[in-house]
């Protein structure tokens, strides 16, 4: 892991490893493997563009080869900030009635877009809905949200790596970074 990076004018440092990522991710996966009704095959939600990273290693350590995957998106960031707006860019297009889904989401900052997702995913009838995260700032919820499995609780500070962005930049970064304190 590096010292520091710049990115865009800005320098971060290590946060999180990518061991520490993939530890907390089988931990997930094997609560969620708990939580799910016996026999199950669910449809796992990935929520681009930043989750797919986890998504990837979250979905090979849940091992159920009969559930499927789509991609969703859904957006609220411009830069380093929520816009508090949530915008639906590409939607799930398919009968969802009746079935168990899991939302698969990078990070939960304001709670805005998973709520948003939650009432849009409710309104098709879904047997059930669990809301997964890597990351999760409780202390910037303007909702009250609190997701189902959370790998990481963290404080409000804008980080990147994992699938996380920047102006679309370093999603590829194995290990996750935070932005430098003066």
């Amino acid at each position: 892991m590096d010292k520091e990076l710049k990115v865009n004018g800005l320098t971060f440092v290590p946060y999180l490893t990518e061991d520490k990522i993939h530890q907390e991710v089988k931990r997930v996966a094997a609560e969620v493997r708990e939580a799910l009704p016996a026999g199950s095959s669910p449809l796992l939600l990935c929520v681009l563009n930043g989750a797919f990273m986890f998504a990837a290693d979250f979905v090979r350590e849940l091992g159920l080869s009969d559930a499927k995957i789509n991609f969703v998106r859904y957006s609220s960031y411009d830069g380093t900030s929520s816009t508090g707006r949530v915008k639906e860019i590409l939607g799930l297009n398919e009968d969802i009635e009746g079935r168990d889904i899991i939302i698969i989401e990078d990070i939960v900052d304001t709670g805005l877009t998973a709520c948003k997702m939650i009432e849009d995913l409710k309104r098709r009838k879904p047997a059930s809905i669990r809301f997964v995260t890597l990351l999760h700032k409780p202390d910037s919820t303007k909702t009250g949200f609190v997701p189902d499995h959370v790998a990481f609780s963290i404080p409000p500070k804008f980080i990147i790596g994992y699938g996380l962005d920047l102006d679309g930049k370093v999603r590829n970064l194995r290990d996750i970074y935070v932005i430098k304190e003066d």
